[in-house]
């Protein structure tokens, strides 16, 4: 991405005019054709079934408009001829029903089934862009922002993957072969229609262009107001404590005000088109049934056409309101095509997490070589730092809040990308081991205690089936939390669920210990893990530590002097600056003022 920070849709002032020609404004559907060439690659795969669905949409669209014109042979030649061939046209009659129903289900099935799959596929290429996504950009992107895009723009796009887009061009064709079979019968009429249809489908194309220009307004608003919603579930403790909390509800309010508002101008404009519509049919139609009349009296015109006639109204003026619902709804579906392709510029495979797996850890010193870094372009945190992290070592990092501690743990996690700059883990570059790989052999342990609903098993072994339950409980019986995981219902089989959690904050960061025990990693990032523990669940804790440090390169961030023990290398931070290096032997004790 050339930038960390999504762009919402550019919103300007727009007049609506209902017969006005802004609509052939070519800025108004710029990237509309690149938008939908983004789609391509997840339809490519159902090609084959799509032009199958192509041809049975094809027969059915040819049945629909020849059917009226059946029917009014049917009855010339029955009712007022009197021909002896009613086992004829009835048999033809019925014959194309069936067809036309036979081969409208189908491709509709078809073409749906299809749909859901090319839906589901993006949804998955979605889920896993987010996933390597490095944290600056959530950082960067509120989740309401995110969640609006990932889950209703998704939902939007799957009107693509269905049968609207056929419907569509099925009633496009629909309404210009009834117009040229009524030219067939009656050349006035016909005309009547085209008049008619003419200002109808420019009032379509300006209520199109309305809902499109409106509906980013709207999905701008909506993230605006998901966003609002997940900070105030995340701060309720907070906001039901301070006087502030009814200002934070008014600002909720002013945002489903200009929601209302946007949902109630599109809805006003859509009904105006809808009662037009309904008007100018029903105008339509007496002058048709009049200038039949005429003509059946002037036999100009046989009953059978008179009635195809009629039915050739409905048929054109009942495709045409779907086209403008149908259109408005594929619109809708590019506008959020484009919001998309700001986090999936292009159908990737999945190759980082389907590399062969290197079954060997890198070896060697961790190594931070003249490394850049900066949250703000502005206003750098990491200036040409260089530092080793000693192999097979625990090594603590110290400093005041804001010394950048946290920021390079990230960046042995490659959970940031670095300005410039080199971390090396012995010989290989740290940056450039692949996700799988990283996963394997590092382990995370941070203060943000964060447990999956799911079971209490998939929590400590994150679904990593190979892992028996004979090792997680040998883990939580040597951090404590066996008899505790006995007494729960389901015992590791208890769905852990945030709002009927039944573990403290110590027990959970004892949890997520275990995880890191199970995971048999080579690089250790300690962010603070002891933060969550008492003092007695702490000492537990250290006499069973040296377990997990044994041969591990461990990088450990710590406040207390007391967990300063276990390192052999002591690295002081101050605002991103290495200020002191401290070398001594493991389990040796450190005064306070030798930090400073």
């Amino acid at each position: 991405m050339e930038s960390l920070i999504l762009q919402e849709d550019e919103e300007t002032k727009y007049k609506f005019s209902p017969l006005g020609l802004n609509f052939t404004k070519s800025k108004e559907w710029d990237g509309a054709s690149s938008d939908a060439k983004w789609l391509w690659p997840w339809i490519s795969p159902f090609k084959g079934k799509l032009l199958l669905g192509l041809c049975l949409f094809s027969i059915a669209t040819l049945c629909a408009i020849a059917i009226p014109k059946m029917v009014a042979m049917s009855i010339d030649e029955i009712l007022v001829n009197h021909q002896d061939k009613k086992a004829f046209w009835i048999t033809a009659l019925l014959s194309i029903i069936i067809l036309k129903i036979t081969a409208d289900l189908n491709y509709k099935w078809i073409v749906t089934k299809a749909g859901q799959k090319m839906t589901k596929q993006l949804r998955e290429d979605v889920f896993y862009k987010l996933g390597v996504f490095p944290l600056a950009f959530f950082d960067k992107n509120s989740s309401g922002r995110l969640i609006s895009r990932c889950v209703n723009d998704i939902s939007n796009l799957s009107s693509f993957f269905t049968a609207n887009f056929f419907t569509v061009i099925s009633d496009i064709v629909v309404v210009i072969g009834c117009v040229f079979v009524m030219a067939s019968i009656s050349f006035y009429a016909a005309a009547i229609v085209v008049l008619t249809l003419i200002p109808m489908a420019v009032y379509m194309l300006n209520v199109s262009q309305a809902q499109m220009r409106w509906g980013r307004e709207m999905r701008n608003t909506l993230s605006k107001l998901s966003s609002h919603s997940a900070d105030t579930m995340n701060n309720l403790s907070i906001l039901h404590s301070q006087p502030f909390s009814s200002k934070w509800s008014r600002r909720h309010k002013r945002i489903q005000q200009t929601y209302v508002r946007q949902t109630t101008r599109a809805i006003l404009i859509w009904g105006s088109f809808s009662s037009v519509h309904i008007l100018v049919m029903g105008v339509t139609y007496a002058f048709i049934i009049a200038i039949g009349v005429h003509q059946l009296k002037n036999n100009q015109l046989t009953i059978g056409n008179f009635i195809a006639m009629c039915t050739y109204v409905a048929l054109i003026f009942g495709p045409f309101f779907e086209i403008s619902e149908k259109l408005n709804t594929l619109v809708t579906a590019l506008g959020s095509a484009k919001r998309l392709r700001a986090i999936l510029p292009q159908k990737e495979l999945n190759a980082e997490w389907n590399e062969p797996i290197n079954p060997l850890p890198p070896k060697g010193d961790i190594l931070f070589r003249n490394v850049h870094f900066h949250y703000r372009e502005d206003k750098s945190l990491f200036k040409d730092l260089t530092l080793t992290l000693p192999e097979g070592e625990v090594t603590a990092l110290v400093g005041r809040t804001g010394s950048g501690k946290t920021t390079l743990a990230h960046l042995i996690l490659s959970l940031y990308p670095i300005q410039s700059g080199t971390i090396f883990w012995g010989e290989e570059n740290l940056c450039d081991i692949g996700a799988m790989r990283r996963s394997r052999w590092i382990s995370h342990v941070s203060q943000d205690l964060f447990l999956f609903t799911d079971t209490l098993r998939e929590n400590i072994r994150l679904w990593r089936e190979e892992i028996q339950d004979e090792q997680i409980i040998d883990r939580l019986k040597r951090v404590g939390l066996w008899d505790k995981a006995q007494s729960l219902k389901g015992g590791l089989d208890m769905v852990v669920k945030a709002e009927t959690l039944p573990f403290s904050q110590g027990e959970k960061q004892l949890l997520l210990l275990c995880r890191a025990l199970l995971q048999d990693p080579r690089l250790l990032v300690f962010d603070e893990a002891t933060a969550n523990l008492d003092q007695l669940s702490e000492e537990e804790w250290l006499k069973h530590i040296d377990e997990l440090f044994q041969g591990r390169t461990t990088l450990f961030i710590a406040h207390r002097l007391e967990t300063l023990r276990l390192a052999t290398q002591i690295i002081v931070l101050e605002y991103g600056v290495v200020k002191k290096i401290i070398k001594k032997p493991k389990g040796e004790a450190i005064r306070e003022e030798d930090l400073h």
